[in-house]
């Protein structure tokens, strides 16, 4: 999938460049980010940059840059097109770019009527770092659009569930929280945010295995992701789950809430 540049400018190794001067990357590879803007503000910058260098040092991708440098290239990028909601890409291949790209954001009512999603048997490799790869993202978009699912879910060779094409996966049973394990999957910021969120809310939380054959005992099911947020799931495959389910809702707020609290921090500094 070939992304280009919204709105007027984007980033090349630091210079702001007018989006007629893009060229896009024609082959799979490199490292990336997406980042998603509130207000203005760039959300849980510090864990993306932190993941884009962790990346980069899974794949062998060097960046010429330091965090610091990145961060004010974004700032630069959010002034300069005078953009307050987006997401920004974040990429390395052999050159730093960044630039504004077309998103989708669940409607409101989503959240209290969740989602379907499917199941896709594929393998990320490297799972941990945040690498383009094609194929598997090809055949998710292929397999959404063909029978309207929102999002689907990896399953392995050992018909384990591993995470969404797009996005994580929690689940809650007996209600305790449930997500497979870290080293299975992308280490996505609002997982990481999520499983922080449950600790502090006290809901019993544990990292392991989901077959496919676990997924009718669950009570409920949720992604999560950058442009998701915390997102209820009414349905994988078959099975169906209760998107008002207490502790989804619960982790939902208070993730909302972490936003507010994180964009008004980052206008104090």
């Amino acid at each position: 999938m070939v992304h280009l540049p919204l709105h007027s400018y984007f980033i090349h190794n630091g210079s702001i460049r007018p989006n007629a001067e893009f060229k896009p990357p024609h082959k799979t590879g490199g490292v990336y980010e997406v980042i998603r803007v509130v207000d203005g503000v760039p959300l849980f910058l510090e864990e993306h940059l932190g993941r884009f260098f962790n990346s980069a040092r899974l794949s062998g991708t060097e960046i010429h840059f330091t965090q610091n440098d990145i961060s004010q290239f974004l700032s630069a990028l959010i002034t300069e097109n005078k953009v307050d909601e987006g997401n920004i890409l974040l990429l390395c291949k052999k050159n730093l770019k960044a630039f504004f790209i077309k998103h989708k954001y669940p409607d409101e009512s989503w959240y209290f009527t969740g989602v379907p999603c499917g199941i896709l048997k594929a393998e990320r490799t490297n799972p941990n770092a945040k690498v383009f790869q094609t194929s598997v993202r090809q055949m998710a978009d292929e397999l959404m659009n063909r029978d309207g699912w929102y999002e689907v879910l990896l399953v392995d060779h050992l018909e384990n569930v591993t995470e969404g094409s797009r996005s994580n996966v929690f689940f809650v049973s007996e209600n305790r929280l449930v997500t497979p394990p870290g080293h299975e999957v992308l280490l996505g910021i609002t997982r990481q945010r999520t499983i922080q969120l449950a600790i502090n809310e006290g809901i019993p939380f544990v990292e392991r295995d989901v077959s496919l054959n676990d997924l009718p005992a669950m009570q409920a099911a949720f992604i999560t992701g950058t442009s998701p947020k915390i997102l209820p799931l009414n349905q994988i495959g078959n099975c169906r789950f209760n998107p008002l389910d207490n502790i989804v809702q619960q982790l939902r707020k208070a993730y909302d809430d972490l936003i507010v609290d994180y964009i008004s921090g980052y206008k104090s500094l």
